[in-house]
């Protein structure tokens, strides 16, 4: 009978797992459209124009509709992606390294290790201010980085309801 008690207190708990697949397949597939990014690498200063070009004109809608501060708003993010694309090894590469930590983190995390935790953490942290890197901060649209701070401190905060599983 103590054995099986000990058993179930071992067994990792069912919402660890839940957090964990989630991770898993949100840092797969940022981990392997980085790495297949590498190869394609950044857009040509044409392709890049020509995407800025249909990106505005998509915007123009919003400008008939008077909708003019959430258009630049769209104007910024479009922005952004010109710095990353001027930037675009070392940005990858600095993403390619975050989610790399993140996944360390989790496979620790579900071995029951609280290193795992840490290095989530330090994922999460890189992760948000990677784009100080690229982007000059008065270029930076704030809601790209209260949305991942948001996110980030959503996971952060519900792995921590599993850190008394931990050793």
């Amino acid at each position: 009978m103590e054995n099986n008690n000990n058993e179930q207190i071992k067994k990792r708990p069912v919402f660890l797992t839940v957090l964990g697949i989630l991770s898993f397949i949100t840092i797969g597939f940022g981990l392997l459209g980085n790495v297949t990014g590498i190869f394609s690498g950044p857009l040509s200063e044409k392709e890049m124009n020509q995407a800025m070009t249909e990106a505005l004109k998509s915007l123009e809608p919003l400008n008939a509709s008077g909708m003019n501060d959430m258009s630049a708003s769209f104007e910024l993010v479009f922005r952004t992606q010109v710095y990353i694309n001027a930037n675009f090894y070392v940005h990858t590469l600095i993403t390619i390294a975050s989610f790399l930590i993140g996944l360390i983190g989790v496979i620790f995390m579900f071995k029951g290790q609280k290193n795992g935790f840490h290095l989530y953490i330090i994922y999460n942290l890189i992760n948000v201010s990677s784009i100080y890197v690229s982007v000059p901060a008065s270029e930076v649209p704030s809601i790209i980085v209260i949305s991942n701070l948001i996110f980030s401190a959503l996971f952060v905060f519900l792995y921590s309801r599993n850190l008394h599983w931990m050793k």
